[in-house]
């Protein structure tokens, strides 16, 4: 059996301050390539934690988290994420925007434009290339959002309610 992708063992988080919160207790999961994973759970459940910490953007209180046989230390390029909000630079228009992950690993600037363009198309955003966020809508901030992720051409795409701002014809 070929060595899983991603494994989270024993991973646990509690945010310290008044009162403390346990947000995950002994999480421990693996993923093989390929493969979906869904996490179901209320609200407050620590589901965008877990996100987080499989992102690298958050460090467990107890537990790892091995992406590729090693022990996950920070962000890496080859995990993306699509958070619950857009989070777009406002003074990038949505072109430049779903470019920057490839301006920031040194792709040519025109190499970057083209495939961001592809992503564009294909969240049905062509013709918004030149938009700034203010002049889009939510759920069009999200699709900008999805393609930013999706040029990365990532092994492991961390989804955290990504479809919320959508309406139900664009999910």
């Amino acid at each position: 059996m070929a060595e899983p992708l991603l494994v989270a063992e024993g991973v646990e988080m509690t945010f310290t301050g008044e009162g403390g919160v346990e947000a995950l207790a002994e999480t421990s999961f693996s993923v093989a390539r390929g493969e979906f994973v869904c996490l179901l759970g209320p609200s407050g459940c620590g589901k965008s934690t877990l996100l987080h910490i499989l992102g690298g953007l958050l460090r467990p209180s107890g537990g790892r988290v091995v992406f590729d046989g090693r022990t996950l230390e920070g962000p890496q390029q080859r995990i993306a994420y699509v958070f619950q909000k857009a989070n777009l630079m406002p003074w990038r228009t949505a072109l430049q925007n779903v470019a920057l992950p490839l301006e920031v690993r040194g792709v040519p600037r025109r190499e970057a434009a083209r495939q961001a363009q592809a992503m564009l198309g294909l969240v049905g955003l062509e013709g918004f290339e030149g938009n700034y966020p203010r002049h889009l809508s939510g759920g069009m901030e999200q699709r900008v959002a999805i393609a930013r992720a999706l040029v990365q051409g990532a092994e492991v795409l961390l989804l955290d309610e990504p479809f919320g701002s959508l309406d139900a014809l664009t999910r």
